[in-house]
């Protein structure tokens, strides 16, 4: 509907509102985040820390990885989550704008003969149409303190989902190599077996020729039966393994029966891998998603309090409306239908004072619990850094040490066989070689599984898994900074 507005009254009303509507409002000054007490930090950040599992060098574990980022049942929890933050960000910035609406109704009445109106016929009809906007002045900061509380929100939300992502890297990474672990294992305790039921074989014949005792040939067929037990423990074992693999992969039930997890690289391939760097390095906050997350709920609660605040002051409302109003619908665009209104809305609370007392206090209560919440997470930071520094070192030690071992008792087993076929040593010399070589077999496996899930956790706690940053989009102007540095 197109109308022209001449009244001098109308063009000033006009400009009133929308003088009013570009009037700055209050910004609101939250509570900074408190400063932390920091180590000196000089060491740097390792160059593969975005996607530390690369440097492993293995495809298999590189899909893997890549799957479960798509696939996983908690990530894909998590996205959604910050889908609805990124809709409640635009809802809070659509509240912000003008409310306007476009109305039209036709009626047709008849008015009571008991309340005659001379020169109107009874029965009659009424057309209305035109626009209505209603504009909220946000003088107090209250509509942009709403926004900026629902960019930290939705900031928080974005870095949660890194914080998700990167463990569930790690997590997937962990049971990777605990499968790859139970293979080696399993694979030991198979060419065991083998070797043991040879033996077995051979002690039953000697035994059937009378060429050693009863005794000899329990003992090999205890040994036998050993082996067998230990390698039924770990085939079930690495089968649960694979299932649990499955499960974090986010695969449906017909692919845990029918899809086994693909193999890679050997265990003993995968712990020869460069030391991580000694040393905290001074970013660490900023790259720790889980800590940059605390901190976006925090600035999220203190903008909560501001935004609480803005309740002791008045709203005020403009309100315009141009249309027309006529009783047949070829008179409504005449001049003579038009109709026009404007406004203003004072709405101070009174009564309603008393609950914004204890909305305040029950926020500021709540960013106090944000605030330890924050600074709870700062210290574990630097808790899981300095414990998995540690531990990497002492795993790649102790891998080296049991490597020395194994090497050892290998030499010790060959002499003692070979001491056995001289005649120079008994058959229980020989068995006691073959055991503690199998059990340093065994514990080798399992310092490298160590080794390699230090490396992991040490890459999880420096804050590996993702970039360090979150992309914002153009209109979300979100922070980026590392306000955890402080």
């Amino acid at each position: 509907m197109s109308m022209s507005i001449t009244d001098p009254l109308r063009r000033t009303a006009l400009a009133a509102v929308v003088a009013a509507a570009l009037l700055p409002a209050c910004t609101l000054m939250p509570q900074p985040a408190p400063k932390l007490d920091l180590p000196q930090t000089s060491a740097t950040t390792p160059a593969e820390l975005d996607r530390w599992w690369e440097s492993f060098r293995d495809p298999v574990l590189d899909g893997l990885i890549a799957e479960a980022l798509t696939r996983n049942t908690d990530v894909v929890i998590a996205a959604s989550r910050v889908q609805a933050s990124r809709a409640t960000l635009d809802l809070v910035r659509i509240n912000r704008l003008p409310d306007v609406n476009l109305s039209a109704a036709g009626t047709r009445s008849q008015y009571s003969l008991e309340s005659p109106r001379p020169n109107q016929p009874r029965q009659y009809n009424n057309v209305t149409a035109g626009f209505k906007a209603s504009y909220e002045l946000d003088l107090f900061g209250r509509l942009s303190g709403q926004r900026d509380l629902a960019r930290e929100q939705l900031a928080a939300s974005r870095y949660a989902l890194e914080a998700l992502r990167a463990s569930v890297s790690a997590q997937v990474a962990r049971a990777y190599f605990s499968l790859r672990g139970l293979d080696a294992d399993e694979a030991l305790l198979t060419q065991t077996l083998a070797t043991r039921e040879s033996a077995l074989a051979l002690r039953d014949k000697q035994f059937a020729g009378g060429a050693i005792s009863r005794y000899d040939l329990e003992l090999a067929r205890s040994e036998r039966a050993s082996v067998a037990a230990s390698l039924a423990s770990t085939r079930s074992a690495r089968e649960q393994a694979e299932t649990a693999l499955s499960v974090l992969l986010g695969r449906t039930p017909r692919e845990l029966v029918e899809k086994m997890p693909d193999r890679g690289l050997a265990l003993s391939t995968l712990a020869v891998q460069p030391e991580i760097p000694a040393g905290l390095s001074s970013d660490l906050l900023a790259r720790r998603a889980d800590v940059r997350a605390a901190e976006a709920d925090l600035a999220a609660a203190s903008l909560n309090v501001e935004v609480a605040r803005t309740q002791w002051f008045p709203t005020i409302s403009l309100t315009a409306g141009l249309g027309g109003e006529s009783a047949t619908l070829g008179n409504l665009l005449s001049s003579s239908a038009r109709t026009w209104s404007v406004g203003a809305a004072v709405a101070q609370p009174l009564v309603g004072l008393l609950s914004t007392r204890a909305l305040v206090a029950q926020s500021e209560a709540l960013r106090a619990q944000v605030e330890q919440t924050y600074q709870q997470a700062a210290r574990q930071a630097y808790a899981d850094a300095l414990s998995a520094l540690s531990a990497a070192r002492g795993a790649r030690e102790a891998m080296n040490e049991t490597a020395q071992l194994t090497d050892a008792t290998r030499n010790a087993r060959d002499l003692a066989s070979k001491s056995f076929e001289a005649g120079r040593a008994s058959r229980l010399a020989l068995l006691d070689a073959e055991r503690q070589w199998l059990s340093a077999e065994r514990q080798l496996i399992a310092s490298r599984l160590e080794r390699v899930n230090a490396l992991v956790n040490t890459y999880q706690a420096l804050g590996g898994g993702w970039s360090g940053r979150i992309e914002a989009a153009p209109e979300e102007a979100l922070e980026s900074a590392p306000r955890a540095a402080n």
